[in-house]
């Protein structure tokens, strides 16, 4: 069936998700962190884009942008493409590493902007990773504190609010009620997972292998004592799946025997 067209923002503004193949890790040490965001200033740069918001996630990436729309597909072809090369040849790699069509949404008002804002820098909140928002080093939380960040443009998410003090304030109120709530007695079993940081290292430490884009490389019969290895050191189904670049049901099936 053909593709649907994305929905155009009348403000400009959107909403971007990019997500991994397969939730393929795509950060798995600080270097990639950095690498991407140094290829996303100069993409930023090169194709006048606007970032007011961004979170990198293991295996995605939210981004808050504005671009006109014959802007965006040069913008994340170059931004994805650039990243691929890099990342393939350091993890001795090849093939797709993001999925073809990032998802977008279009931020048409003021409300759903600043709903967007506190969506993105909660997500680690919500995977499990940290307790609070400010506890995570790769989002642009801290800009909006007075942290330098050349990237984001945070006089845009002031005046949107009213000012600087309005928009903390905001932060302060919505993303500390959904921190609140998401760690109620109704979710403390779920804290008492892995981080997917300490679920990687975990990896690192029983496969020794480099990184998880090895495990290409290692023969079927062995690929699956490490999952069942994973699986016995308390890591979840859905983290053994993206580590070792296997379905759900792969790993159900293996640890079952």
């Amino acid at each position: 069936m053909p593709r649907k067209p994305r929905t155009i923002s009348s403000t400009g503004i959107y909403h971007i998700i990019l997500r991994s193949v397969n939730q393929h890790i795509i950060f798995e040490e600080d270097a990639d962190y950095q690498k991407y965001l140094y290829i996303l200033s100069d993409c930023k740069i090169k194709f006048d884009i606007d970032i007011y918001a961004y979170c990198l996630m293991d295996n995605h990436i939210h981004l808050l942008i504005y671009s006109i729309p014959e802007s965006l597909p040069g913008f994340f072809q170059s931004l994805g493409s650039r990243f691929v090369r890099w990342y393939n040849s350091k993890y001795i790699r090849s093939g797709h590493l993001f999925q073809e069509r990032f998802h977008s949404r279009a931020v048409e008002d003021n409300s759903h902007f600043l709903a967007t804002l506190v969506y993105i820098h909660n997500n680690p909140v919500k995977a499990n990773i940290v307790q609070y928002p400010y506890e995570y080093r790769w989002s642009s939380y801290h800009a909006f504190y007075g942290q330098k960040n050349p990237l984001i443009n945070t006089s845009f998410s002031y005046d949107v609010a009213g000012s600087k003090d309005s928009l903390l304030k905001f932060f302060s109120h919505n993303i500390d009620a959904e921190t609140d709530a998401y760690f109620s007695n109704d979710h403390k079993e779920v804290h008492h997972f892995l981080t997917d940081e300490e679920a990687l290292s975990i990896f690192k430490s029983i496969t020794n292998l480099p990184s998880t884009s090895a495990v290409q490389f290692i023969p079927k019969k062995v690929r699956n004592q490490y999952i069942q290895l994973l699986s016995e050191n308390k890591l979840s189904h859905r983290q053994i799946a993206r580590i070792m670049d296997v379905s759900i049901s792969t790993v159900k099936r293996i640890c079952k025997k």
